[in-house]
């Protein structure tokens, strides 16, 4: 078998199952090798409530990716979203050591960095990423590399991106039941910005926004630093739900709005009917294309508004100059960048998550869904941290089949030999006058017995006749409930 460098990350989201495998080429890019999807079951707003058809669908997606790579995945990295995902600052400082000079080297800044990193958080919450924002030297100086200027005491604030631990638990121990150990749990609103954002956005400033099926993902850059991060409890299956009211089966939504649906309602100008099955054969379900526009703008306007609560929350409104990167699978409804426009005055850009992948790869990841995904790799790539997955040459049968139990070997019972008892008289040896002693206990035994099972007998007779003239058959007759 040979061993390859592989990257492998799953990214459960709340209508699919994505998984990716990658490696770095020579140049330090990522090369994609291949990204299988399937939809998924037990996922609401981006949290599991039923692991059973959860592990269902990620056995799906490892098998088949498995085969076509003709490897096997040990272990894998993944994420999570919700509204539980949050962020918070904390400030620590260290004492630079007792040098004549006082000049601030990298060991000052590791000590600064271990500090933090022994922090715990709460009961019942995780700390997924831990990101510096700024260094102060002396209280004073602001810098983004203290290392080798001069100070007494370096300090710092940092970002924690913090998780609810029960569906982070959750998530881990439905990996782990299926043989896969996860490496590590990244939030998906950084995966996905990672995937997407340019440098150029990251240091002028910029709101990178993940439409999910059941979650919108919020990020925000400034100065190229990571400054804040948000899981917002609503995405485009809140769309589907309200197409749904309007009496369209479910099975058909999807479709509908994909392709015939429009986030701003003033462009659709002719309000033809749209045709599609119903109930039975006969039925014809009918819904103005006007209408249907009208739907989907009105829910993400409410989610535009949450996203401009957040970005107000942050306090870097009015600050990001890049304005908005928009990605996710929903962002490819036709004129959802306009609608961003106009509510929220800032610029808009259209995002897939092809930015730092080879030429290759580009076309697999042209499509803005996998890029959580793609952005868990990039993470898992700038860590140095690669997955156990072996190359193999064939595939054979379901690796989470039960394995066969071998077929118990029976073997011919051996006879057991009993000793005969030793100097013991024979039945002609014994005297037929002397009385048995054995014989006369076992008599009265049965007489006792039988005496007793006389007198409960009786017993019994007694209550039955008592219970007879107590209890009146014809009430029960007559009682529906019996």
């Amino acid at each position: 078998m040979e061993k390859k460098n592989y990257i492998a990350a799953i990214d459960l989201g709340s209508s699919s199952v994505t998984i990716a495998v990658g490696t770095v080429d020579t140049e330090g890019r990522l090369e994609i090798a291949d990204i299988v999807s399937r939809p998924t079951d037990g996922v609401t707003r981006g949290e599991i409530t039923n692991r059973q058809q959860v592990a269902a669908s990620i056995k799906e997606v490892i098998e088949e990716i498995e085969h076509r790579l003709s490897i096997r995945i040990a272990d894998v990295y993944t994420g999570v979203s919700g509204r539980h995902i949050k962020c918070s600052n904390h400030d620590y400082f260290v004492f630079v050591g007792e040098r004549s000079d006082g000049e601030i080297r990298k060991e000052d800044v590791l000590a600064l960095h271990d500090g933090m990193n022994n922090v715990q958080a709460e009961d019942g919450i995780k700390i997924l990423d831990r990101i510096p924002q700024n260094y102060i030297v002396d209280g004073r100086d602001e810098v983004k590399d203290p290392v080798g200027r001069f100070g007494k005491k370096l300090e710092s604030t940092f970002c924690f991106i913090l998780g609810s631990s029960t569906p982070i638990d959750r998530l881990e121990k439905t990996l782990l039941g299926l043989g896969i150990k996860p490496l590590r749990t990244f939030a998906n609103a950084l995966a996905s910005a990672e995937a997407v954002t340019l440098p150029e956005e990251k240091e002028i400033g910029a709101a990178v926004i993940d439409l999910g099926a059941g979650t919108t993902d919020l990020t925000i850059y400034y100065d190229n630093v990571v400054r804040f991060v948000r899981g917002i409890p609503f995405g485009a299956g809140d769309i589907n739900h309200d197409i749904h009211q309007q009496g369209i089966l479910d099975r058909h939504v999807e479709n509908l709005k994909t392709q015939f649906g429009c986030a701003v309602a003033d462009e659709i100008v002719t309000d033809k009917l749209i045709g599609m099955p119903g109930r039975t054969p006969r039925d014809r379900q009918e819904i103005s294309q006007k209408n249907l526009a009208i739907i989907i703008e009105n829910r993400l306007k409410d989610i535009i508004r949450f996203v401009q609560e957040e970005i107000a929350d942050s306090g870097y409104a009015g600050r990001l100059a890049a304005g908005i990167v928009l990605t996710g699978g929903c962002s490819q409804l036709q004129g959802i960048d306009e609608l961003f426009r106009r509510e929220t005055g800032m610029e808009v850009r259209l995002a897939t998550p092809d930015l730092r992948v080879t030429e290759a790869s580009k076309e697999i990841a042209s499509k803005p869904e996998y890029a959580t995904a793609i952005g868990m790799l990039l993470q898992a790539m700038a860590s140095g941290k690669f997955n156990r997955v072996e190359k193999i040459s064939t595939i054979a049968g379901n690796r989470f089949a039960p394995r066969p139990q071998p077929t118990p070997v029976h073997e011919p019972a051996r006879p057991v030999h009993v000793p005969e008892p030793e100097n013991e008289p024979t039945p002609e040896e014994n005297d037929p006058t002397e009385t048995n002693d054995d014989e006369e206990e076992i008599t009265k035994g049965k007489e006792h017995k039988e005496h007793r099972k006389g007198k409960g007998l009786d017993w019994w007779n007694r209550v039955k006749n008592k219970l007879d003239e107590t209890f009146f058959p014809e009430t029960l007759e007559g009682d529906e409930d019996f």
